[in-house]
């Protein structure tokens, strides 16, 4: 370094920076430490002790078995939070996880085609095919997967670095080959093992079974990819078989002198030009691995049995499961992309409705009436000196309901930040509607409109609700801010199930009895006040245990709702419905604490009765997923039912101030 340059580092003062146009703060910054564990090595040397690879060295059958099936569980861990079939699709890069194969960067070294004769070994037990032919077959299966499960994330609907890692270092991924050539690969693959003397039987069949495998997952992505979904079942039972049999007889773990362990290089990444720094990992337990393709194959079969439902309220339904009962296994965002393309891509709903079919949905579902007989009666009864708004009305109920769905398939954070934008949507709605009502003739019966506010309001009250709800679920608030948010969720439950209650009263008679929205209405109400019970008594539970003065209550007040103090508002003479109000939080803590007969515990026992009650009429808009909508009832039940007495001694304890036993 030069001697003036090192003389300005030790002039330099704390906290100061030193330029230089060769080598700017981002690279300084990735040079060393970026506080990312997925990430984070610091400063680590290449370990310079391994024996160099050589792709044509010959291997055992049983070795290359424990290599194919070691692949995988590269793939599932970026599948996991990506989707390298089970390493990527978990967040990692592909640098860490399928790069780190070094066969991926030896397909030309292998390809049967131009390896020269005297590769050939004699030895009858490691025949140079199992690497070239079998081997081979099984890497570039792998790399048109990743390529295929690649083209899906990439179309926008997850959020790169975010929800998954797109840099591929400028490494090839089969992409020049079409999906055609690498089955017809594996295929021969097969034949070669079935039919070869040199493996034994016991060989030949887990080789095969994995060949299979690696070709139904091909298969299976590009099905999803060109939105073949009724190709979607056979294909996932065939690739839930497979692994039966690996899991019958899982590959024993190769020798110490075997040259099978090298072929993973867990520093290999390093040598590539990754967009960040990157740290070694440690793949995944097969156990794990296992676990990562079921739930990539169990939401692929639910994507395939709802494909085939046109209503979007059960979209709705199985999505609202998603968010507050997620499977570990089957968060991965390859499957959030896949379920929105399938929702809706290219104008298209569901894979074959145009954008009205979400505007028959949200009238027929919420208000049991026919769009084209709300358009007509609209028509007939406006009065009003300008032309009717209701090309803007019919955009915005296809846009919202579709957006609604879609964000079910979001990241935790992401789903909250698209409820807080939708809120103002949803409120120039209602704000419009209201005006509207205004130059409409007198109906002679039940004014659709009204009817048609009051969906709208329930909408805006039930993103209100989840809101406040996942707040909890991310571990937002402080433990002051937790009585703020149970009395607002209370406050806003309320509300909600005041519409639901004005919905009710108002469907045709004749359909009482029967109508599905009925049905589904009466359940969300008893749900709901079972959390609104749960909420006031969290609330009487948790107010004592604020500490701390009401100016910085009302500062994290505006700081947490911050989404329902926008200017915007302003600009409509409709207040907005469900809004916070600290004021009268306030008294509301003044009157829980005076109130000497309100019992937490006894609204814990009605929230534990309603929930019970739900299990037997869980409502008619999940379909299939019905039983799972039970079962989460009855598992709230039986929180409620195991948990009243912790209830009842925090409230004596907030109330005496010591503890009760």
């Amino acid at each position: 370094m030069p001697n003036h340059r090192t003389s300005s580092f030790v002039d330099m003062e704390p906290g100061a920076l030193m330029f230089n146009n060769d080598f700017p703060l981002q690279d300084a910054m990735a040079a060393f430490e970026i506080g990312e564990p997925r990430f984070d090595s610091g400063l680590a040397l290449l370990d310079d002790s391994r024996p160099p690879f050589d792709p044509l060295v010959p291997l055992l059958p049983g070795e290359v078995y424990w290599i194919i099936h070691r692949a995988f569980s590269c793939e599932l861990r970026l599948l996991r939070d990506f989707i390298l079939q089970m390493a990527w699709h978990t967040g990692y890069t592909l640098s860490q996880t399928v790069f780190s194969f070094l066969y991926v960067h030896a397909l030309p070294d292998i390809d049967p085609d131009t390896i020269s004769p005297h590769h050939h070994d004699p030895d009858r037990t490691r025949p140079v095919e199992l690497v070239s032919v079998v081997l081979g077959a099984s890497v570039l299966g792998l790399l048109k997967c990743c390529d295929l499960a690649w083209r899906e994330l990439v179309k926008g609907y997850v959020y790169d670095c975010e929800d998954w890692q797109s840099d591929k270092c400028d490494v090839p991924m089969s992409g020049a080959y079409p999906v055609s050539r690498i089955l017809g690969i594996l295929d021969e693959a097969c034949v070669w093992v079935r039919n070869s003397s040199r493996v034994r039987s016991t060989w030949r069949t887990a080789l095969t079974h994995r060949l299979v495998l690696r070709k139904t997952l091909a298969e299976l992505f590009s099905a999803l990819l060109s939105k073949d979904y009724f190709r979607f079942r056979p294909l996932i039972e065939t690739a839930r078989f497979m692994p039966q049999h690996v899991r019958a007889s899982p590959p024993p773990p190769p020798r110490s002198c075997s040259p099978a362990p090298r072929v993973f290089d867990p520093q290999f990444p390093r040598v590539l030009v990754p967009a960040i720094p990157l740290q070694p990992i440690q793949l995944p337990e097969q156990g794990k691995v296992r676990n990562t393709l079921a739930g990539l194959l169990d939401s692929l079969e639910q994507l395939s049995i709802l494909i085939e439902i046109s209503d979007l309220s059960t979209w709705d339904v199985v999505g609202t499961l998603r968010i507050w009962q997620p499977h570990p296994n089957q968060s991965l965002a390859y499957v959030w992309s896949a379920f929105q393309s399938a929702i809706y891509e290219n104008g298209i709903i569901l894979n074959k409705y145009l954008q009205k079919h979400a505007v028959d949905c949200f009238f027929m579902e919420a208000l049991q009436i026919p769009y084209d007989s709300f358009n007509s009666s609209f028509q007939t009864r406006w009065v009003g000196p300008d032309s009717l708004p209701l090309r803007h009305i019919e955009r915005t109920i296809t846009e919202f309901p579709v957006g609604r769905v879609k964000s079910h398939w979001y990241n935790p954070p992401r789903w909250r930040r698209y409820c807080m934008k939708s809120l103002f949507d949803w409120h120039e709605l209602y704000a419009t509607l209201t005006d509207v009502q205004k130059h409409l003739a007198p109906a002679s019966g039940t004014d659709v409109v009204t009817r048609l506010r009051h969906v709208v309001l329930v909408r805006r009250l039930e993103t209100i609700g989840d809101i406040v709800l996942s707040g909890f679920q991310l571990s937002l608030y402080s433990v002051i801010e937790r009585p703020l948010a149970h009395w607002y969720l209370a406050r806003v439950l309320e509300q909600h199930l005041t519409c639901l209650d004005e919905i009710i009263e108002v469907l045709p008679s004749k359909q009482r009895i029967y109508s599905m929205p009925r049905f589904e209405f009466q359940f969300r109400a008893r749900y709901l006040t079972a959390l609104q019970a749960l909420s006031l008594a969290l609330f009487a539970v948790t107010v004592k245990t604020m500490g701390s003065s009401w100016e910085r209550l009302r500062l994290n007040f505006l700081r947490r709702y911050k989404w329902a103090f926008m200017h915007e508002y302003e600009d409509f003479d409709v207040p907005p419905v469900g809004h916070p109000n600290f004021l009268a939080f306030t008294t509301s803590c003044s009157v829980i604490l005076q109130d000497k007969e309100f019992s937490p515990a006894e609204q814990a026992e009605l929230a534990e009765r309603l929930l019970r009650g739900s299990t037997t009429a869980p409502g008619r808009m999940a379909g299939p997923w019905t039983p799972e909508r039970v079962a989460d009832m009855g598992r709230g039940a039986i929180s409620l039912g195991s948990g009243r007495a912790t209830l009842v001694s925090s409230y004596a304890e907030s109330l005496l101030g010591r503890t009760v036993v």
